[in-house]
């Protein structure tokens, strides 16, 4: 088994790796969908009530799955996980201005304090050599 994987990890990119389990993914849907939906999609079609806003929300969906891979390619893991942290809080934040559903709590508040002095203190930080 670990020849294998090596064998693979060597011959085929991330691209074609990423592919491979994509499809996988999709056939496994798909069948799980023809199983459980399959009256609906034969009286309504497999696309029915499809808003513009759905084709939006899985355009953003692929957009951002593109992003995250450049962020880690050309950047840092820990970068990417800043940048999820900032972006959670704030969504919250907006969420908490503007929808009025969610609230403010104690928790919350300690989390953002941490996420934001986390990220100054990464981004100010002088950058350390790596150990020859």
């Amino acid at each position: 088994k670990q020849w294998y994987q090596r064998r693979v990890a060597i011959t085929a990119g991330v691209w074609i790796r990423n592919t491979q389990l994509a499809l996988c993914s999709c056939v496994v849907a798909f069948t799980n969908l023809l199983l459980t939906e399959q009256t609906f999609i034969a009286t309504n079609g497999l696309f029915h009530d499809f808003q513009p806003v759905v084709y939006a929300i899985i355009l953003s969906q692929a957009y951002g799955g593109l992003l995250i891979g450049m962020v880690v390619k050309y950047a840092d893991n820990i970068l990417k996980v800043f940048a999820t942290s900032i972006s959670i809080i704030l969504s919250s934040l907006i969420g908490i201005f503007y929808f009025k559903e969610l609230t403010f709590t104690a928790s919350f508040g300690l989390g953002l304090a941490l996420v934001v002095t986390s990220t100054v203190l990464y981004s100010t930080s002088p950058a350390k050599k790596k150990a020859e």
